[in-house]
């Protein structure tokens, strides 16, 4: 039943190194969990579910993937019961570092390639592996508005958040890292690993995507206009997001409110 689900999987659309890491990443992982030589029933399935732990995202994507191979085998198998309450939000948030961390970090990478690639991840809010599909020459004019040829979820532009990072950290300058990977997901990998082990970067290079989005809050970008230039829905992005706002984001948004000077003035007596 695997073998033929992923033969109609793959003929509902095109196997590509993107689709490739979406079945092993979400299909295969829990597939290899089933006693291979048995005969499928709801109970292999059931047991597959059970054994990941409740109310998270594996539990969660076991019972999509347990439910799609039940349905297409037509075995009478119901999921939702087991999948619990996980929700972004429950996950506890990450400790973001400030904007002026992001800055000094820049400058303490010695690597002139990956100290550019630090930069864009910090200007442009992309995922790591989404450097390695910017349109080279969307860079070369102010404010350097990035336009992406494809990614995760395909191509898209994004403004940069600060522009005068662009300028600072000279971006429209392109020092791509010689790196190689077949699917997206090696490169993100090959990002992640060097900023982390090579560079010591004491966050995670994806904490820079997350900083991006927080900052567009702050700014007052509309939710709408944010998550598509970050790749994604409105509603990942609200649930993501505003979950991660602290009271030094409140701060800093009162205070650019007040500083306006068209800002609504009290009644004077």
């Amino acid at each position: 039943w695997i073998e033929k689900f992923e033969e109609d999987y793959f003929t509902r659309r095109s196997r590509t190194p993107k689709t490739e890491t979406t079945w092993k990443k979400h299909y295969r992982a829990i597939f290899r969990r089933l006693p291979q030589e048995r005969e499928l029933t709801p109970q292999i399935l059931l047991d597959a579910v059970t054994a990941t732990k409740a109310d998270t995202a594996s539990r969660k994507q076991a019972c999509i993937v347990t439910g799609a191979l039940g349905k297409f085998a037509q075995i009478e198998f119901d999921p939702k019961p087991y999948r619990g309450s996980y929700s972004p939000k429950r996950a506890k948030p990450r400790d973001l570092p400030d904007d002026n961390t992001i800055a000094e970090w820049f400058y303490k990478i010695q690597n002139p390639s990956w100290r550019w690639v630090y930069g864009i991840l910090a200007c442009y809010g992309l995922r790591p592996h989404e450097v390695f599909h910017i349109d080279p020459d969307s860079l070369q004019e102010e404010p350097g508005i990035l336009t992406l040829k494809d990614g995760k979820t395909g191509g898209r532009r994004i403004w940069p958040c600060y522009p005068e990072w662009w300028r600072e950290f000279g971006l429209g300058t392109i020092q791509l890292p010689a790196v190689h990977g077949r699917a997206n997901s090696e490169l993100g990998e090959r990002v992640t690993q060097y900023l982390r082990r090579n560079a010591r970067l004491p966050f995670v290079p994806y904490a820079l995507r997350h900083c991006w989005a927080i900052r567009t809050l702050e700014f007052g970008l509309d939710l709408s206009l944010a998550s598509q230039q970050m790749g994604h829905s409105v509603q990942v992005h609200t649930d993501l997001y505003h979950h991660w706002i602290s009271d030094r984001h409140h701060q800093r948004a009162f205070e650019l409110l007040m500083s306006r000077e068209d800002r609504p003035q009290p009644p004077a007596l």
